[in-house]
């Protein structure tokens, strides 16, 4: 074994054992302090919690009339309106007995109100006095200081990656800043010498660097930081050069040139850097190639097959994961779903397989998976149209539509 490799990199890994090692390595990034505004995306490393009791004052839940319930009988009274109160505005007088108060929904209840009678009891509600036909009970349509969050009270907890919901609860709850582990920071290497720009023109062996869009997009996908974009020839001292200076992010992912043909120089030019690799090939289809390892200064390193669709896959089954562990969160597996197939699906190998494939859901919820055409991991079109993948055990067999799979919806649910 080499000495800058572990045991499970002198053998092929299922994915439940690449998941495993990643759960028992990966450890978060630096804690740092944010606005909340600044927050979206991230993962929080504390508990965020209520800066007080919430709402912080009584309020009404419905346009209408605050009122005194003592001042119904058999199912109606009769009040004088003596103010307005609005939200936002200051709570207004107190109510004795036969008054009421026209209030708005949000708007602090007066003093001596108990109830909030709906504006649509009301027989003409512009009226002075007003005659409300209604029964209230004590409380009615009213939010009690504090009945909703304590003071202290978990909002958002330790772990959790902040949402757009969840930015507009720690607004709400008076949480103006956030302390979150940082994003990762990545940089990408593409790898060969057929790659060149889009729209450049294409010589004889030469095809688009689709990678650097596909696997940036996926990376700030998954919430990490794209530091740099970069791409190498199939040469020994140039490759050097570029993955030693890659190798001072948090994470290098190269793409290309992982495989045992003449020009695949990356994984002998890592290990030369010192890199020690936990992962060393996947027994998966597609993505055989897949290396995932530590860099010198403890950064991670994840070669990726330079097919698209491989590429794809594994950055989707466990370059998600890495960059959730090093922000705080899992390193697990992208949940798996029943599905329904809505065309056949043809026999396959003796490694499991992920197939790219279109879901959609009935209007009763069954989720259905649709197989995309797919002429091997070289061919990028499938991913065209992809919202999932197809998890297939190893040898299975030929499915029909109407069989059920699982299904593993890509990016987040």
């Amino acid at each position: 074994m080499p000495v800058n490799s572990t045991p499970a990199a002198t053998r092929l890994c299922d994915a439940d054992e690449v998941w495993r090692l990643l759960a028992e390595n990966v450890r978060p990034l630096d804690i740092e302090e944010v606005a909340v505004g600044e927050a979206r995306g991230r993962r929080l490393a504390t508990d965020a919690t209520c800066r007080f009791d919430f709402p912080p004052f009584d309020r009404a839940v419905v346009d209408g009339f605050a009122v005194r319930s003592a001042d119904f009988q058999g199912g109606a009274a009769r009040l004088k309106a003596i103010d307005l109160v609005r939200a936002g505005g200051p709570r207004g007088a107190a109510l004795t007995a036969g008054h009421c108060a026209r209030i708005n929904t949000g708007a602090p209840l007066p003093d001596g109100a108990d109830a909030v009678v709906m504006v649509e009891r009301a027989t003409d509600p512009e009226a002075e006095l007003v005659e409300l036909r209604d029964s209230p009970t004590f409380g009615a349509n009213i939010d009690r200081a504090g009945a909703i969050l304590r003071h202290g009270a978990t909002v958002v907890p330790r772990g959790a990656r902040v949402t757009n919901g969840a930015l507009a609860a720690l607004v709400s709850a008076g949480v103006s800043r956030v302390r979150s582990h940082r994003p990762p920071r990545v940089t990408l290497l593409t790898t060969g010498d057929e790659l060149v720009d889009a729209g450049a023109p294409l010589g004889d062996g030469q095809v688009y660097d689709s990678n650097a869009l596909l696997l940036g997009g996926e990376i700030r996908a998954a919430g990490a930081v794209l530091l740099h974009v970069g791409r190498c020839p199939d040469d020994r001292a140039a490759l050097e050069g570029a993955l030693r200076d890659a190798l001072a992010s948090d994470v290098l992912i190269v793409v290309g040139g992982m495989s045992r043909g003449t020009h695949d120089l990356v994984p002998r030019t890592l290990s030369d850097l010192g890199v020690s690799w936990l992962v060393a090939g996947l027994q998966i289809k597609p993505g055989k190639p897949t290396r995932i390892g530590r860099s010198p200064s403890g950064g991670w390193v994840m070669g990726l097959p330079g097919n698209p669709v491989s590429a794809a896959v594994c950055f989707s089954l466990f370059g998600r994961a890495l960059m959730s562990g090093l922000a705080g969160g899992p390193c697990g597996p992208p949940p798996r779903l029943r599905a329904i197939l809505a065309t056949p699906l043809s026999a396959n190998g003796g490694r499991p397989m992920y197939q790219p494939a279109r879901w959609s859901a009935d209007a009763d919820g069954t989720l259905r998976a649709e197989p995309l055409t797919w002429r091997g991991s070289g061919d990028p079109f499938g991913l065209a149209l992809a919202t999932a993948l197809i998890a297939r055990e190893a040898n299975a067999p030929s499915a029909v539509a109407g069989d059920a799979v699982a299904l593993m919806p890509l990016g987040d649910l």
